[in-house]
């Protein structure tokens, strides 16, 4: 019961900051699929079973989807965190700190942005923004291994980043609706950051710890 909570409750939070983003793409596809309420349904599925076959054969979504996000979260959550923790950093620290190690193994991408052909300043805008943002989610991950003490949750959070990209919060197609289910959805995701992540909900300990890390004073 721990594990599903573990991967449902992180990413059903994680998705609130996508709010936008889901409304956008929902808008995109069902313009897409056509207006007629038969065909619709035909046309998205086919679509959508397109898409899945299409992407189950891809090294690269295997790479981006499974392979990084599994990788990256056991060396740098599983392995480094612990090891901050039994040498006496405190947790603030591991969790705004740690992640600079974790954005800084994305630099190979200037590399490879130089290999396609793009002009070094143009890769170093692009890289910089990504370290930037692969940064603030280290923040979150690592706040997510901390509080719920299984490595399952930031993994999820990962894998459903790494599919939607940045957040979208605008979008002239949706007459503002994209902006507010934005905003309605980073608010819900700050209100419901740590009571979603309490490690009463996924620990259930008898030792008078609730958390894996025996840092209850979280709670």
């Amino acid at each position: 019961m721990d594990q599903l909570e573990a991967v449902v409750v992180p990413l059903l939070l994680t998705s609130l900051v996508y709010a936008g983003s889901f409304v956008a793409r929902l808008w995109a596809m069902s313009s897409s699929c056509g207006t007629d309420d038969d065909g619709v349904g035909v046309s998205c599925t086919e679509k959508l079973a397109r898409w899945m076959q299409t992407s189950l054969q891809d090294v690269m979504v295997w790479r981006n989807y499974v392979v990084a996000p599994f990788t990256e979260e056991l060396v740098f959550r599983a392995c480094m965190i612990p090891l901050l923790l039994c040498g006496g950093f405190k947790m603030y620290n591991i969790i705004f700190l740690s992640p600079i190690f974790f954005s800084l193994a994305h630099l190979n991408h200037l590399f490879e942005l130089h290999q396609q052909g793009c002009n070094f300043m143009r890769s170093l805008l692009i890289v910089g923004v990504q370290l930037g943002y692969t940064v603030i989610f280290g923040w979150y991950a690592a706040f997510l291994f901390i509080r719920t003490g299984n490595l399952v949750s930031p993994i999820v959070a990962h894998i459903l980043c790494n599919m939607m990209g940045l957040p979208v919060f605008s979008s002239q197609r949706t007459r503002g609706l994209t902006s507010l289910a934005f905003l309605a959805g980073s608010v819900s995701f700050f209100c419901l950051l740590f009571p979603a992540t309490s490690p009463k909900l996924y620990n259930a300990r008898l030792d008078g710890c609730s958390c894996w890390h025996g840092y209850c004073r979280w709670s």
